[in-house]
């Protein structure tokens, strides 16, 4: 289950300070805000914020912070400064970007005492004449079914947290596929597999028809269901341009399609990029393309001198 709360709150003490040069409009809650348009940007207290919501132990606490957070942020990153600015002091909040920083996804997470989690979002996009090129994604919630199916509209996402992007370009788009994980409930978690693109007008979009099966149909994206107390690997192979993860399945087959019950089984799956899409494989081997030596299996005859004989059959 997903929280949404909406909190309108306006930082009044931070506008009452802002100098009267250039400004933009942007959406702060259910209000709007005029943002300076001046240079500086305050990443410490960006950072101090964020530091406090992810150590804050009450829920109401945490929705009021949250608040301030995302407020601050739409005030510091439409000024002018943003985009050029490295942000490399910020610790508290996920920051994910391309190659060429053309984009910079802002990301965090928000337990809450009952299991859940809330999810925020933003896009700072570089080199824009968009008087606002910071904006935060609008949450969607998909059936089960339409999951693996659909692209989002405009500047909505799927909530969760992303963890790693991976470039990758065709001769007509680029997709940037994001690896995440998500808290869900009490009795399972989530890690998924989307792909983020940006249509002709420059609008974000999440979904997109590229993950092939051999014997199945094509997905938007890849969603993982596991038991919350388990782990599962979901990482991204540089080397061989690979996702890689575990498979996951029940200890038994009565107990299919009852995701509290799923582990990883040993076994590894992946998708390879093929220029276009990523195709799926199954079974694969996760040491391929290790650069392994003679120097690496070589035995250190040092460490076995000084070892003591456990048993000698001639004495």
């Amino acid at each position: 289950m997903l929280k949404k709360i909406l909190f309108p709150f306006l930082l009044l003490n931070v506008l009452s300070l802002v100098s009267p040069e250039l400004y933009a409009q942007a959406q702060v809650g259910l209000k709007t805000v005029e943002i300076s348009g001046e240079k500086k940007i305050n990443e410490r207290e960006i950072e101090v914020k964020a530091y406090e919501l992810l150590n804050s132990d009450d829920d109401e606490s945490k929705e009021v912070l949250n608040q301030e957070l995302k407020d601050l942020l739409l005030i510091e990153l439409n000024k002018i400064e943003a985009q050029k600015h490295t942000f490399s002091q910020i610790k508290s909040i996920s920051i994910l970007a391309p190659h060429d920083s053309s984009f910079l996804l802002f990301n965090w997470n928000i337990p809450f005492k009952d299991g859940t989690y809330q999810y925020e979002c933003g896009i700072l996009t570089r080199n824009t004449t968009n008087n606002n090129p910071f904006i935060f994604l609008r949450d969607t919630v998909l059936n089960d079914d339409l999951k693996e199916k659909s692209t989002t509209i405009s500047n909505t996402w799927m909530p969760r947290l992303f963890y790693q992007l991976i470039e990758s370009k065709t001769n007509f788009q680029t997709y940037y596929t994001l690896l995440a994980w998500d808290g869900n409930n009490l009795l399972t978690n989530k890690k998924s597999i989307e792909v983020l693109w940006f249509d002709k007008a420059g609008v974000a979009r999440f979904g997109a028809p590229i993950f092939k099966y051999a014997n199945a149909e094509t997905k938007t994206r890849v969603e993982f269901e596991y038991g919350g107390q388990n782990r599962m690997k979901l990482q991204y192979n540089q080397a061989l341009n690979r996702i890689e993860f575990d498979h996951l399945s029940p200890p038994s087959n009565n107990l299919i399609g009852i995701y509290e019950y799923y582990g990883a089984d040993l076994s590894f799956d992946g998708f390879v990029w093929d220029g276009k899409n990523w195709i799926y494989h199954a079974d694969i081997n996760l040491d391929e393309g290790l650069n392994k030596k003679k120097s690496d299996f070589k035995i250190d005859k040092d460490l076995i001198k000084g070892n003591k004989q456990i048993y000698n059959p001639k004495k």
